[in-house]
């Protein structure tokens, strides 16, 4: 494929007019009117501008029918999968990790404000400084839900990959969720042992050490259900959507537990605030549908093997 070709399925693909392009490059209708038609070339600052906006790399708009190492066709848009290079893969794995950073973060400010209420004296400075705390946690995550969303194709579409990149991708995965996993135990260790903790800290240091102890705790597993659920969905969602995914169909099924683990630990804070039930509950519930589907996966895999 020509620049020209490129720059018309990109285009098309993105629901923008050379117009649109145009103005958003700061350059006349013209000059993109030549590049389209492979009359002429953007100046580097230009393709710069352009790689950024598509979400493609340079190399991918400069050179035509490129070739790996393994001698397989460069991927593109215009035979049923976004080709994504590693470039825009980092691009990618990159902004959704703050996403993942803020949302973690204004929630477990939304949640340690509540710290600031436990103390007696100093009621005012106290009041003052739990607002505070609140009203950031709440900017935080109402601040990344209004930013302008990046990299929906990833999201999206059918994904085309070079195979190297997908198969360091997926290793990278695996080490990935062995970690998250770590993290997802660590925070029902610290949710089912939060209570018997806290008496013993109203025991040997009063009953405002217990309040601020709990909160501090509930913040702490709350931030790492969160933080590896997100990233799980993350990881989840390129190899869902990935052109070439061995047995993605067989694991749709399972999908249902990125989706859980967030609204499990959603339900458990609202049992914590309103008592409207026992925060461990959810949890329970959980761990017997995880089981469950342990069991389904292990029963597949012996008659798979059969």
């Amino acid at each position: 494929m020509t620049l020209g070709q490129k720059l018309k399925a990109l285009l098309k693909e993105n629901g923008m007019t050379q117009e649109d392009l145009a103005e958003r490059l700061g350059v006349s209708r013209q000059a993109v009117g030549k590049w389209v038609n492979d009359k002429g070339i953007p100046e580097t600052g230009k393709l710069v501008q352009l790689s950024d906006l598509f979400e493609v790399s340079t190399d991918y708009l400069l050179k035509g029918d490129y070739e790996d190492k393994n001698g397989s066709a460069e991927k593109d848009v215009s035979n049923g999968g976004y080709y994504v290079s590693q470039e825009l893969l980092d691009g990618y794995l990159s902004y959704s990790r703050q996403g993942v950073k803020r949302i973690t973060g204004g929630s477990s400010l939304f949640i340690l404000s509540n710290v600031f209420d436990c103390f007696e004296r100093y009621s005012m400075l106290m009041s003052v400084l739990y607002w505070m705390t609140m009203i950031a946690g709440i900017i935080i995550v109402l601040w990344h839900f209004f930013q302008v969303k990046q990299y929906q194709e990833i999201k999206n579409k059918r994904l085309a990959f070079d195979d190297k990149v997908f198969e360091a991708f997926q290793g990278q995965r695996n080490r990935r969720r062995k970690k998250y996993a770590a993290m997802m135990i660590a925070g029902v260790v610290i949710l089912l042992a939060n209570s018997e903790m806290g008496r013993f800290f109203m025991v040997y240091f009063g009953q405002t050490a217990c309040n601020i102890f709990e909160w501090i705790a509930d913040a702490l597993w709350l931030a790492l259900m969160i933080w590896a659920g997100m990233s799980m969905h993350i990881d989840s969602t390129i190899v869902k959507n990935a052109e070439y995914t061995p047995g993605s169909g067989h694991m749709k099924k399972y999908h249902w537990i990125y989706a859980a683990l967030p609204v499990t630990a959603a339900a458990v804070l609202v049992g914590i605030i309103t008592n409207a039930w026992s925060p461990y509950a959810p949890i329970i519930i959980l761990f017997c549908c995880l089981l469950v589907t342990t069991c389904k996966l292990l029963i597949e895999r012996r008659e798979k093997d059969e």
